[in-house]
């Protein structure tokens, strides 16, 4: 009985050795993912820093208003004020400037006499795309943060009051953070979303092939004529499809792994990649959620007529698990009894892996109950569906 099921597994694994673009697809893909995004992450980020970090020239109206002690401060943080003549107004609000200043009469006057003095800044933080031009709205605060000082202080020396009064209490900050929670930082958004992404594109390719693919060559109808059973047909078929989804699971992990522990320092922070304890729970966390995902792609792929047919009918079960972990990223369950939502569940898990937090009591025994039974609900399913009867009138 046991030699059914592994003769089935067998002739799976084996053709899709033998499919060389297959395999090539299978286990590339995946480790080419997780070097992607552990890779992506990091250049975003330096690439927004450093564009924040650029020389701002800003358009200003009114200059002839402003204090020069306003404008030699600004200098010091690279920002440099330039006179503007047009609607400053609607050139912001079209995202043609990215920001504006404005002077209003009498600002250096009254900042002399000690007056209020207004000062009015436009921002679009839509101009420039995604990355919101290279505008710095908190070095624009910083800068004016230092003139204010500077004018209180010399406000208080003229009275000759004692400086040290603006600041009775002084802030001592210590990072208690560890390299392995800061490197967590950044896997805990995309490490979900790859074990999920895994768990289902990772073994449909094999999945389609198993079900969809013999159904449109015509070897199904042989295999059904063989003495194994139907069970047998299905749970061999079933293993394979794991077999193969186990491997490129691992291969994402371990690339993303690989990729943030050759990262040069100046792009992590000094993070460096996460310890190698966290990617194995990782993987062995997802591998019940690959299981559930296994099922439901030869559920989906045994009704379709043929493998495209079967890859169209996949688009949608990859963007409602990415989507999913997506949420688990954001917003982490608020009981451990949540844990136990399939892709959510797992997600969440890995997220808190990731970020080396306290996992909540049960969490992980939960998330692995949640897709086993899941897993469970679909094979009785599937079975229904994988017998003699149905699958040779839909041939």
């Amino acid at each position: 009985m046991f030699i059914n099921y592994l003769n089935i597994w067998s002739k799976e694994i084996l053709e899709m050795v033998r499919d060389r673009k297959a395999l090539r697809q299978t286990l590339l893909i995946p480790l080419i993912m997780g070097i992607f995004y552990a890779v992506f992450n990091p250049l975003l980020g330096e690439l927004m820093n450093s564009r924040s970090e650029e020389t701002l020239y800003i358009p200003a109206q009114g200059l002839e208003y402003a204090d020069q002690a306003f404008i030699d401060t600004f200098a010091r943080y690279d920002i440099f004020l330039e006179p503007y003549a047009g609607d400053m107004d609607a050139a912001v609000r079209s995202a043609e400037e990215a920001a504006g200043i404005i002077f209003r009469e009498g600002f250096a006057d009254n900042v002399a006499n000690e007056g209020e003095a207004t000062l009015v800044l436009l921002t679009n933080p839509t101009a420039g795309g995604i990355f919101g031009g290279n505008l710095s709205l908190s070095r624009i605060e910083l800068a004016l943060s230092t003139y204010n000082q500077q004018l209180t202080v010399q406000r208080l020396q003229v009275r000759q009051v004692d400086v040290a009064v603006l600041q009775p209490v002084n802030l001592e900050a210590q990072d208690l953070s560890t390299a392995a929670q800061r490197a967590g930082v950044t896997a805990a958004l995309f490490l979900p979303m790859l074990v999920a992404i895994g768990a289902v594109n990772g073994g449909s390719f094999i999945a389609i092939d198993v079900t969809a693919g013999e159904k449109e060559r015509g070897t199904l109808e042989a295999l059904l004529s063989t003495p194994a059973t139907d069970i047998q047909i299905f749970v061999g078929k079933l293993v394979a499809v794991f077999t193969v989804t186990a491997v490129p699971i691992a291969l994402t992990l371990s690339g993303f792994w690989a990729a943030t522990a050759v990262l040069p320092a100046s792009l992590t922070g000094g993070a460096g990649p996460l310890p190698v304890g966290v990617m194995i729970k990782a993987i062995l966390v997802t591998l019940p959620l690959a299981l559930f995902a296994n099922v439901l792609l030869m559920i989906i792929s045994i009704r379709t007529k043929g493998f495209k047919e079967a890859q169209s009918a996949m688009s949608p079960l990859l963007f409602g698990v990415t989507f999913v972990a997506l949420a688990a990223a954001f917003l982490p369950p608020p009981q451990s009894t949540f844990f136990l939502i399939p892709v959510y569940g797992t997600s969440a898990i890995v997220g808190v892996l990731a970020q080396g937090g306290i996992i909540p009591a049960n969490a992980v025994l939960f998330s692995v109950l949640g897709s086993v039974a899941a897993t469970l609900v679909v094979v009785v399913m599937a079975l229904r569906i994988f017998n003699r009867e149905r699958l040779l009138y839909s041939l």
